[in-house]
C-alpha cells in the first residue's frame, strides 16, 4: 500500500470522525434545545429582565422543560418573553402557574423558573400567557449587603471601643456587669415590679366591676347616673340651694347697709347706740317712769285701805267667784252627757 492511499485512509477516518462528533454535538444541543422534540409556545411579561437571554433554559419545579426563543420589548416598562416548552408539559402546567426570573447557581446564567400553585386552574394552551412576579435584584441586593456589611463593620469598632472604655473606667457599667451581688437585688427588684403589676390588675378588675355596677344603676352613684327622677331631684336640690343662698345673699346685704347705717348714726338704733345725748334722755325717761310706777302702786296700796274701794273690790271678788262656779257646773254636766 503506497504512502497517499495510508494518507487518504487517514484522512477520511478523521473526516468521518469530526463527522460523528459534529452529529453528536448537534444531537446533544438539539436535544437541549428542544430542536428534535415537539413543543408549545407561551409568553410572560416582565418589567425588568435583569440579562436574560434568548437560548436560556426553563425550569418547572427545578426541571429544565424549555429554552427561551425570543425576547421583545412592548415599552418602556413591559418585556415580553416567548419560551418554547416541550409539548408534554401542556398537561401538567396550569394557566395560574407563575414564572420567575432566576439564575443557574449564584453565578451562572439567566433562567426561567415556572413554579405551580396549589390553587386548580385551567391546562396551558398555545399561545397562552402567565403571570410573573417580580425578580430578586441580586446586583441591588449586593450593594444592599455592602452597605449592611459597613454599618456592622462601624458598629462593631463602636461596640470594641464601648467595652475597652467599660474595661479601662471601671465604672458604673462594669460594676453592675461584674458585681455579684447585684443581680439578687435586680430579681427582688423585678419581683417587686411583678408584685405592682399584680395590685394594678386586681384595682383595675375593682374598678371594672364598679363601673359595671353603676352601668346596671346598683348604688348610690349608679342611681345618680341612671335614675333620671333622683337626677332631676338633685337638680332641684341644688337649684333651691342656690336660690337659698342668693337669698341669704341678699340679706347679708341688707343687713351690711343696715349695720352700716347704725354705725354712721342713722336711724333710730343708731341715734340710741351713736348719740350720747338721746341715751341721757332715755335715761332720764326710764327713770320717770320707774318713779311714776312707785307712787302708782302706792296709790292703789292706799285704795286698798279705803273703806269705799274695799267694799267695791269684795263685791268684785264675789261675783268672779260665782262666774268660776257657773263654768265648773257647765263643764261637769256636759262632760257627764
Amino acid at each position: 500500500m503506497s504512502k497517499e492511499t495510508l494518507h487518504n485512509i487517514r484522512l477520511g477516518i478523521f473526516v468521518m470522525a469530526g463527522i460523528l462528533l459534529l452529529i453528536t454535538g448537534l444531537y446533544f444541543i438539539g436535544s437541549n434545545t428542544n430542536m428534535f422534540s415537539k413543543t408549545i409556545t407561551l409568553y410572560v411579561t416582565f418589567k425588568n429582565v435583569s440579562g436574560l437571554k434568548a437560548g436560556n433554559n426553563i425550569r418547572y419545579a427545578g426541571i429544565d422543560v424549555g429554552t427561551v426563543e425570543d425576547i421583545e420589548i412592548v415599552n418602556d416598562t413591559t418585556i415580553r418573553v416567548k419560551m418554547n416548552v416541550k409539548a408534554d408539559l401542556q398537561k401538567v402546567i396550569r394557566k395560574n402557574a407563575l414564572a420567575t426570573l432566576g439564575t443557574d447557581g449564584l453565578m451562572g446564567n439567566k433562567l426561567i423558573n415556572i413554579d405551580p400553585v396549589s390553587s386548580e386552574g385551567e391546562l396551558v394552551k398555545e399561545g397562552d400567557e402567565l403571570a410573573s412576579t417580580p425578580a430578586v435584584n441580586m446586583e441591588e441586593m449586593l450593594r444592599t449587603l455592602s452597605v449592611t456589611n459597613r454599618n456592622v463593620l462601624a458598629i462593631s469598632a463602636n461596640l470594641k471601643t464601648l467595652t475597652d472604655n467599660i474595661n479601662s473606667s471601671r465604672g458604673t457599667l462594669y460594676t453592675v456587669l461584674m458585681d455579684t451581688t447585684i443581680a439578687p437585688k435586680i430579681h427582688h427588684s423585678l419581683d417587686n415590679i411583678a408584685t405592682i403589676s399584680d395590685n394594678i390588675k386586681l384595682v383595675s378588675e375593682d374598678l371594672n366591676e364598679m363601673i359595671a355596677d353603676v352601668q346596671q344603676g346598683k348604688g348610690t352613684v349608679g342611681k345618680l347616673v341612671n335614675d333620671t327622677a333622683m337626677s332631676n331631684d338633685l337638680v332641684k336640690a341644688i337649684q333651691e340651694v342656690k336660690s337659698a343662698g342668693e337669698r341669704i345673699n341678699s340679706s347679708a346685704m341688707d343687713l351690711k347697709q343696715v349695720l352700716e347705717k347704725v354705725n354712721d348714726g342713722k336711724g333710730t338704733i343708731g341715734t340710741l347706740i351713736n348719740d350720747t345725748a338721746s341715751a341721757n334722755s332715755l335715761k332720764r325717761s326710764l327713770l320717770n317712769v320707774e318713779v311714776i310706777t312707785i307712787k302708782f302702786n302706792e296709790d292703789l296700796e292706799a285704795l286698798k285701805h279705803n273703806f269705799l274701794s274695799a267694799g267695791i273690790l269684795r263685791i268684785k271678788k264675789r261675783k268672779r267667784r260665782r262666774s268660776w262656779a257657773n263654768k265648773s257646773c257647765v263643764q261637769k254636766s256636759t262632760s257627764k252627757q
